[in-house]
């Protein structure tokens, strides 16, 4: 089984893979966001593949329409999430909560103007963003200019971020794009409601609206207030989705995403007649390989199937 990680692994593992392994390419980001050049060689290259895999539904959906592979097996297998090593929120501490890059599709800045709508009607509730990134001065200086200095905080990265998660009780988050969502499902799993953004491509995958979660149009500032004005005033809403976060979120687990890996390889070498079982694994060819990773430039894992 010899499985990429990324475009360029995967056209690479495409082209040079001796015969018998099953060969898999794994999409982390969205077709859409690749230039047309690159998915014009993707269409040259992919149909030497066995499978694609992508973390979204909406993304599977663009590699067939778009794409066309025939013969090639495209699922959806989603980013995994492990059980945080902290106590699930309890829902009373009075915190929105949101972490990523501090870069331009997180659309921070939504979410800072939302929350100055927030504090109009509910000043008591303060907003923190876990991250680091080029746009955290403009952030400050926007913060700044609302007014919103006692009640929006720039608080820097945080590793391990469970324990921050677990100290709020609302999860936010306002990408204009999201290839998956993972802080989604880390807040949810840390027993977080979230109110997110329905961009392109997780968020809607992951969230249920109103079961455990909110979704917003995408930069609807006043939709995004009232989404989480809506959890902060109604307690029992909220912890009533804290529950459902806590319980949905679990879906995500290593163990059962792994198992779905599984599922998958072990059809890939059922479909080619038992090869695969003969091979530990390999990448590139075997002995080959770990000289012609090296020419290449590339990093690459080593996995051998286990049967």
């Amino acid at each position: 089984m010899v499985i990429g990680t990324r475009p360029g692994l995967n056209a690479h593992i495409a082209r040079q893979t001796r015969r018998g392994p099953a060969r898999v390419g794994q999409e982390h980001l969205t077709l859409a966001t690749h230039p047309a050049r690159l998915k014009l060689m993707l269409r040259g290259t992919y149909p030497r593949l066995d499978a694609v895999t992508t973390v979204t539904e909406a993304d599977a959906r663009d590699y067939r329409r778009i794409l066309r592979l025939p013969g090639v097996r495209i699922e959806a297998l989603p980013n995994s999430v492990p059980e945080p090593d902290v106590r699930p929120a309890d829902g009373t501490g009075k915190w929105v909560v949101a972490a990523g890059r501090l870069a331009p599709a997180k659309r921070y800045d939504v979410l800072i103007r939302a929350f100055a709508r927030v504090v109009a009607e509910r000043p008591d509730w303060g907003l923190r963003i876990y991250g680091s990134g080029r746009e955290r001065e403009k952030l400050r200086l926007l913060i700044g200019e609302l007014g919103l200095y006692n009640h929006v905080f720039l608080m820097g990265p945080a590793h391990p971020i469970e324990a921050e998660w677990a100290k709020g009780a609302i999860g936010a988050v306002t990408s204009s794009l999201e290839s998956f969502g993972m802080t989604i499902v880390e807040a949810m799993r840390c027993g977080l409601p979230v109110v997110a953004t329905d961009c392109p491509h997780g968020p809607g995958e992951i969230i249920r609206d109103g079961v455990d979660g909110l979704l917003a149009p995408v930069g609807d500032e006043s939709a995004i207030a009232g989404a989480l004005l809506r959890l902060m005033n109604d307690d029992a809403l909220r912890q009533r989705m804290s529950r459902a976060a806590l319980a949905a979120s679990s879906r995500f687990d290593p163990a059962q995403v792994g198992a779905r890996y599984e599922d998958l390889l072990t059809a890939l070498v059922n479909r080619r007649g038992g090869a695969v079982h003969r091979a530990r694994g390999a990448l590139l060819g075997g002995a080959y390989a770990s000289k012609e990773a090296v020419r290449l430039g590339t990093g690459y894992v080593l996995r051998g199937a286990r049967r």
